[in-house]
């Protein structure tokens, strides 16, 4: 049982998208958070902070959808990249040291902060409502976007 998990905990490892994916899971989950406590956080306190942003929904809506477009070029390119030097080095070094690529985790962290950051941007651009009597910006969420 013990040699099982074992193998199954280094098939897990060696996988590459399985720490992106917790990342993506974990940037839905801080997504929703941030957006349920936009709706309990009053707006008179938002103005009051300058460092938090304070404009209306087409100026979130504006730097949330140009934060996403840029994190999936950038995350295109990451993985494209990967991808060339994975074929040149397997094709020259053989094909154990695709194992040991794959094992590393600073190619996969990041390639899941680019991906994560685009799901958070998407997620909290959906929350956006502009009509004049339903209007909903969430103020802490985008912050956290344009930080992130």
């Amino acid at each position: 049982m013990a040699s099982f998990l074992i193998r199954y905990w280094d098939r897990i490892r060696t996988n590459f998208w399985f720490l992106p994916a917790l990342m993506t899971l974990g940037a839905a989950l801080l997504a929703l958070g941030m957006l349920a406590l936009d709706g309990i956080v009053d707006l008179d306190w938002v103005r009051s902070q300058p460092w938090l942003y304070t404009g209306g929904p087409e100026g979130a809506s504006l730097v949330l959808s140009t934060i996403a477009g840029s994190m999936i070029t950038i995350s295109g390119v990451v993985f494209s990249m990967t991808l060339v030097a994975l074929s040149l080095a397997s094709s020259q070094l053989g094909p154990r040291l695709l194992r040991n690529f794959m094992r590393d985790t600073s190619n996969q962290i990041v390639l899941g902060t680019f991906i994560s950051t685009f799901i958070y941007c998407l997620l909290v651009l959906r929350a956006i409502r502009r009509p004049e009597n339903l209007q909903f910006v969430p103020h802490l969420s985008v912050t956290i976007g344009v930080v992130s």
